[in-house]
Order: C-alpha cells, then sequence, then structure tokens
C-alpha cells in the first residue's frame, strides 16, 4: 500500500519551474520532480525537516 501522487502541471512551490507536479503527503506542496525525493515520497523541505504549510506561506525556496 504505496502512497498516490497526484500529476499537474504548474509552477513549483519550492524552486519555481514550471513542470509537471507532484503534492507532498506532509505539507501539501506541490512540487516538480527535481524537489520530490524519490526515496522518502515527500519534497526536499520535507525530507529535510523544514515543510510546513503551502497555503498563504509565499514561500517559494531555492532551487539548488
Amino acid at each position: 500500500m504505496g502512497v498516490e501522487l497526484v500529476e499537474v502541471m504548474g509552477l513549483c512551490a519550492i524552486c519555481g519551474r514550471s513542470a509537471k507536479l507532484y503534492t507532498c503527503p506532509l505539507c501539501g506542496k506541490l512540487v516538480c520532480s527535481r524537489c520530490m525525493d524519490p526515496e522518502k515520497g515527500v519534497c526536499i523541505q520535507c525530507a529535510r525537516g523544514r515543510g510546513g504549510p503551502a497555503e498563504g506561506t509565499g514561500d517559494v525556496g531555492t532551487y539548488r
């Protein structure tokens, strides 16, 4: 029983790039494949312990 990722097109909440997006099951942010941690199945911010609610934060992060 795995986590189902929802795929949509738009701007990544972390790096801002236009791409297919996936919803992080922890924080709800829509992120691109570069900003998803495939081993943990969550966004890179949640994987690093820096997640948080996507709504109203204005946080677009920095892509490295």
